[in-house]
């Protein structure tokens, strides 16, 4: 039974949402079955449903004292509390659509002929609408409904006057580009990473629109237009300049998931370029890190992404920003996932002792650290890659190199990590190879290191370079 889906959603449920629970099960309007309210109410009263709490024998047993084990009938009662459950789930979602339920008033009280009402619903609705700070497809399509119930309203109470169709045609559009935008940069990141191809309809139209200026005052299609140019013409740095302005200011536009979307495409945008030897980009990136952490942006349900916190500390490290990181480790570990926040605490001091040279507190550090998590692992290769060869532990590296190679072979890594992780070890190679004292030799591997792409460790790479005399 503790793999069931009853016990599933039980499990998942804050203490306030089972407290309200608790009332949606004792309330004859949503529930007239008895054994349903004692099944129910068992399992939210104990304190932790494990296999043992929650055995199906001692359940039936409890519901059904004087009954000897019938296992259909039991499936059956937990079939009907998962439908109980599913109710007080979907009610509990509608409770946070206001406009929808303004819009079920309106449209009972037309149906009613009782046009005083409506219009009173209409109005708060209006004056809801005009004080929302959030303006994305929801809120376009909210309003696209909200005039089209006034041209409605209109047409039943005052005949043949001026309508409001312009604005029911304006709001549907305005939401269909809002979404088709979102949609085209979901496409663009799929293609990248996938090789996939996707024809998303009207928008080049849609585009043309905006390039025309026709929507230069609504903040949330700039963000969307401008994060859609900068992923699909990544050479044209305009837009990119342009999406990180308007973040800055216009934040607060869309919903917090919305906005860490555009965020992320900011960040990785940064990431790549910095990635192909555009340093300054790298402080274009922290910057968009803090002012991201500053206003919650990054966190979400107080929760930091393990892959975002570990490219903070790379960003920051790579400008040198060494006191500013171990205020970062101190304040934002906790912010990780439990499971995660002691290993990849010890990960990234491990960085930090690194790039301060401290290379015998970095091999213990990472000698405590657990490699289950595939990019942590890779990482931390590339780290030990560095140590050694600073160290002239030529024996230990060599070894390193070519299981570093297999290791990447062997586990699902993405094509654009592979190719990246793949150009360290053929240019550690080459830099292990060449001849000191050859200039030629050395002018061909810089050039070389300076053209290869996508490479984090470019300036490793040359500085090591410019040390063989």
């Amino acid at each position: 039974m503790y793999n069931s889906k009853l016990i599933g959603i039980l499990n998942i449920l804050n203490r306030n949402e089972k407290e309200l629970l608790k009332k949606w099960i004792n309330s004859p309007a949503h529930n007239h079955r008895k054994d349903r309210s004692k099944l129910l109410l068992k399992l939210l009263n104990k304190r932790k449903l494990t296999p043992k709490t929650s055995k199906k024998e001692d359940l039936f047993a409890y519901v059904y004292p004087v009954e000897t084990y019938n296992e259909l009938k039991l499936n059956s009662l937990m079939n009907l509390s998962v439908q109980l459950l599913e109710d007080f789930i979907y009610f509990s979602s509608q409770k946070k659509d206001t406009f929808s339920k303004k819009k079920a008033l309106i449209l009972f009280f037309q149906e009613r002929k009782l046009n005083k009402y409506a219009q009173q619903y209409i109005q708060k609705a209006q004056k809801d609408q005009t004080n929302t700070s959030i303006q994305n497809s929801v809120y376009y399509s909210q309003q696209y409904r909200l005039e089209k119930i006034i041209f409605e309203h209109q047409n039943i109470v005052i005949q043949n006057q001026e309508t409001n169709l312009q604005a029911v045609f304006d709001n549907h559009y305005l939401s269909f580009i809002l979404q088709s935008l979102d949609h085209a940069c979901l496409a663009v990141t799929h293609q990248r990473l996938y090789k996939a191809v996707y024809q998303i309809p009207l928008l080049e139209p849609i585009l043309k629109d905006i390039e025309n200026g026709k929507f230069e005052n609504i903040p949330s299609i700039q963000l969307y237009y401008n994060a859609y140019m900068a992923l699909a013409h990544p050479q044209d740095k305009q837009y990119f300049e342009t999406l990180k302005l308007l973040l800055y200011k216009h934040h607060n536009i869309l919903t917090p998931k919305e906005i860490k979307n555009i965020y992320l495409i900011a960040i990785n945008y940064c990431i790549r370029l910095s990635n192909s030897g555009a340093e300054k980009y790298v402080r274009a990136l922290l910057e968009l890190f803090q002012y991201g952490l500053k206003h919650s942006i990054l966190i979400d349900q107080d929760v930091l992404s393990r892959f975002t916190y570990k490219n903070i500390v790379a960003a920051a490290i790579r400008l040198k920003e060494y006191a500013w990181v171990d205020l970062f480790i101190k304040e934002y570990t906790p912010y990780l996932e439990d499971e995660y926040q002691e290993n990849y605490a010890k990960f990234v001091y491990a960085k930090l002792a690194f790039a301060q040279q401290e290379f015998d507190k970095t091999l213990e550090l990472l000698a405590q650290v657990e490699f289950d998590d595939v990019f942590l692992n890779i990482s931390s290769k590339t780290m030990l890659l560095k140590i050694y060869y600073e160290q002239d532990y030529f024996d230990a590296l060599d070894a390193l190199l070519t299981s570093f190679r297999r290791y990447l072979q062997r586990n699902g890594v993405l094509a654009y990590q592979k190719e990246l992780y793949s150009n360290i070890i053929n240019l550690t190679e080459k830099l292990i190879k060449v001849n000191p004292y050859n200039k030629q030799d050395k002018t061909e591997l810089q050039t070389e290191i300076e053209k290869t792409n996508p490479l984090t460790e470019r300036p490793w790479l040359l500085a090591q370079l410019a040390k063989l005399k």
